[in-house]
């Protein structure tokens, strides 16, 4: 969860797996992990050292990425300067936003993406309808994303779905052989293109209702019920 410590006990019995794992096809009953996160790219690295990932990892919903191995950072092919123009357009109006409540900031690190982030709900959701209105109008083939704690703007050619997409290929599968869990209406494209899907608990109703497996755990709890199921 946002803003809390981080599971350790957990993430060591996910990593202790990922390990063994190693890279896609290296082992034959446990599969190789990967993150696709909206999060940007510090973060991303930091969890895959944390996690002692192989596999390559994808950052601000798959416009970037990470190979732990090579320690090398791609972009997506859809990233032109033209959507990083845009991005740059729509965090300009969201730093206008910032004016109007003290309670919301922006997501400095994102290059692919506009990102907002704010612990009040109230400030969070208030800010999440203007932009949608905001968005709408001026950019409509973006798409507007968000949790209890963030809100981004992600180009309709760089979201989730896309970077699955990419990181297939990349790896040398196919998406019909990948899985994906995720917990926000920003995961539900790219669990309607892998094979089998999961949502943990806490998850919106839209994540729940699109994952074929629901799992009654929360958080780091469910990953890890997602990676043994796929494992046994």
């Amino acid at each position: 969860m946002p803003y809390q410590p981080l599971r350790l006990d957990v993430l060591g019995r996910i990593s202790e797996r990922a390990l063994t794992a190693g890279l896609p096809g290296s082992h034959a009953s446990i599969p190789a992990l990967s993150i696709c996160s909206g999060r940007s790219y510090p973060y991303v690295e930091a969890m895959s050292q944390l996690l002692a990932l192989k596999a390559p990892v994808l950052f601000e919903s798959g416009a970037g990425m990470f190979d732990p191995v090579s320690a090398l950072t791609t972009w997506h092919p859809a990233l032109t300067t033209e959507i990083q123009r845009e991005v740059d357009e729509i965090r300009e109006y969201m730093t206008s936003l910032l004016a109007l409540d003290s309670a919301l900031s922006i997501d400095h690190a994102k290059r692919a993406q506009a990102g907002m982030v704010a612990k009040e709900k109230e400030s969070l959701y208030a800010a999440l309808e203007n932009l949608k209105r905001w968005v709408g109008d001026n950019f409509p083939h973006f798409q507007t994303f968000h949790t209890h704690i963030s809100i981004d703007i992600v180009p309709q050619s760089l979201t989730k779905a896309a970077g699955m997409t990419w990181l297939a290929e990349t790896c040398g599968v196919t998406t019909d052989e990948m899985a994906f869990i995720g917990d926000t209406n920003g995961d539900i494209g790219a669990m309607n293109v892998v094979g089998r899907s999961f949502a943990p608990s806490n998850s919106s109703h839209d994540a729940i209702a699109a994952a074929s497996h629901a799992s009654s755990f929360r958080d780091a709890d469910a990953v890890l019920e997602a990676y043994n199921m796929l494992s046994a």
